[in-house]
This record gives structure tokens, sequence and C-alpha cells, in this order.
């Protein structure tokens, strides 16, 4: 679906492109006690559950293809972010992982819109 997408390979040059944001760990953190893997998981999950219940029409196969993608991506991300996964993120990370979910939700929709 998307992670053969070309698509998603903007998304992760553009993920690519900002890990600098990532690097510095003594920013202003925003949590004390959510995670940047944590705000990923719920924004992503968050996102899936939108997904879903904006394409109603989606069957179950369709639904865990989604899973399936889903699990992909975060695993994707816990692999280029590792370092910092378990760290708690700055308001400009907070900022690039809500618009990185939102390419990501968008990305979803598009090719969603050609299933069905």
């Amino acid at each position: 679906m998307i992670t053969n997408s070309d698509g998603y390979i903007q998304l992760i040059h553009f993920l690519a492109n900002n890990l600098a944001i990532f690097e510095h760990h003594t920013q202003q953190k925003v949590s004390i006690t959510d995670t940047i893997g944590d705000i990923f998981s719920e924004h992503i999950a968050s996102n899936t559950m939108a997904v879903c219940n904006q394409h109603k029409q989606l069957t179950e196969k369709h639904r865990f293809v989604i899973i399936r993608e889903i699990d992909t991506i975060v695993g994707d991300l816990e692999e280029v972010l590792s370092s910092v996964w378990d760290v708690s993120p700055s308001n400009q990370q907070m900022e690039f992982i809500e618009e990185f979910t939102g390419l990501m939700k968008n990305l979803f929709d598009s090719e969603i819109s050609k299933l069905v």
C-alpha cells in the first residue's frame, strides 16, 4: 500500500531532512513522562482510527493491510530514531511529529481512495 509508494519515499526523505531536530536532547521538553516513541504511537493510532472511521467501506482485509503498514512504519521510525525514541520530546519535535503523522494520514487517505 503506502510503504511501497513514492509518497512514502518522500515522507522518509522529509524525516531524513529533519533529523537534526532530534539531535539536541537539551531542548526544553514538552512532557516529563511521554517519550518521542509514545507521542508517535499516540498520533499514529489516532490517525489510523480516523482513517478507518472516515472510510467505512474498508473491508476487514483492507484494515489488516493498514495495520501491517502501520507496523512497518513504526518499525522504520523506531529504527531511525532509536537514539531518542525513549526521550521526552521538545516543542519543535512535537511539531514535527504532528506534521509527519498528518502527512502519513494523507498518504493513507490517498491510497485508500484508489482501492475503493
